[in-house]
């Protein structure tokens, strides 16, 4: 089987390995080398990048105790090859799982909670507990956790013996049969993992909790660590200096400042609305009453504003056609009934102007392909 060189030098960026398999899959081909620093999938952790003899590694996984490589062309067996691991991508990795330890570490010396969901994504790492925590709680965790991390404790790795693994007090998963490697952060966690670490707390930089919920009884923490950590501070930060400058506020006052905005949104909207709904009212009062479709047409209102004008004029006929002004060749439309099933209807628009649109028996609303004269010919003294 593969030899594991990761799990005695995470810090290995390139090594030599001799090809003891491959085999064509799926266009592409797994290889198995008599050593291996590539981390395979696996707890949480994705696997490595990188290239073996220039070959692009896909994808790294484990089965039946084999590690296997999946690149883009095949390599001779018995080849021995210079293989290089992406160590940008390695060392994120690395920050991220040991910042998640000492974390969960703390959760569970604290709250006694286990951590029973773990995974690094693409934005965040996400790690499940399986009790509630409240903000403060989660702020008080985190803020412990960065405290550990400026101490620079030493980051421990291990395989105890058996008899040294049933007194030790350690968390996991799930129950462990055979040689265990131990991860531990003196004085913050001990606990069995496979993956890859970094030396000293000091190097994950920092830990910072974006966001949190409820989950299965429990709470999920979305977490950054490390480099990542550092460039989502400054993605947000040259956000906040944007938005400062829009609102002509101090950086420390966006906050306040986007309330009163939203408050002035409010207000004049509120406002707007009382004055269509008026308008509404003297638009379709003198509509004179009729069992065809009435017909009428808005300039430059949302979809909102035609289906309020749509269900009033429809009090007046046998159903209502309110369309918006042309647009590269596309109109908006709403139509609405009080007494009859419009869908049958707005299903013969669709077909005639090649339209599109949903909703339901008394209003459906959507857009056709057609000028707004154009749609009022085919309705020309149509009823339902």
């Amino acid at each position: 089987m593969t030899k594991k060189i990761f799990n005695s030098d995470p810090y290995l960026k390139k090594f030599e390995a001799t090809v003891t398999a491959c085999e064509e899959n799926k266009g592409k081909f797994d290889l198995t080398l008599d050593q291996t620093a590539f981390f395979p999938t696996g707890g949480g952790q994705p696997h490595d990048d990188g290239e073996i003899d220039g070959a692009v590694v896909f994808d790294v996984y484990e089965k039946d105790g084999e590690i296997y490589h999946t690149v883009d062309r095949p390599i001779e067996v018995g080849k021995k090859v210079v293989c290089e691991i992406d160590f940008e991508k390695r060392f994120m990795l690395m920050q991220n799982h040991s910042g998640e330890h000492i974390l969960s570490g703390i959760v569970h010396r604290k709250h006694g909670y286990n951590n029973v969901g773990f995974h690094m994504g693409s934005d965040f790492i996400t790690v499940d507990f399986d009790g509630p925590l409240t903000a403060e709680q989660i702020a008080e965790a985190e803020a412990e956790t960065n405290a550990m991390i400026a101490q620079n404790l030493d980051i421990l790795t291990y395989f105890p013996s058996a008899e040294e693994l049933e007194k030790l007090n350690y968390r996991s998963k799930k129950e462990l049969t055979g040689k265990v490697r131990m991860v531990e952060v003196p004085g913050a966690d001990l606990c069995a993992c496979c993956g890859t670490h970094v030396k000293k707390t000091g190097e994950i930089g920092l830990v910072k909790i974006v966001e949190f919920m409820k989950y299965k009884g429990g709470v999920r923490l979305s977490i950054l660590c490390g480099n990542r950590a550092l460039e989502d501070y400054n993605k947000k930060n040259a956000d906040i200096y944007r938005i400062s400058a829009l609102l002509s506020k101090k950086p420390c006052e966006v906050a306040d400042g986007v309330e009163r905005l939203l408050a002035e949104i409010t207000e004049k909207k509120y406002a707007y609305d009382q004055l269509w709904r008026k308008y509404v009212e003297e638009k379709t009062e003198n509509l004179v009453p009729t069992e065809n479709i009435i017909f009428l047409t808005e300039e430059g209102r949302d979809n909102n504003d035609l289906r309020t004008l749509a269900l009033a004029a429809a009090k007046k006929g046998g159903a209502s056609l309110i369309v918006s002004g042309e647009e590269n060749g596309v109109t908006r439309y709403v139509l609405a009934s009080e007494k009859n099933d419009i869908r049958p209807f707005k299903k013969s628009l669709c077909e005639n102007f090649k339209g599109r649109g949903g909703g339901k028996a008394e209003v459906c609303q959507g857009s056709l392909t057609a000028s707004p004269e154009e749609i009022a010919e085919f309705i020309k003294n149509k009823t339902l």
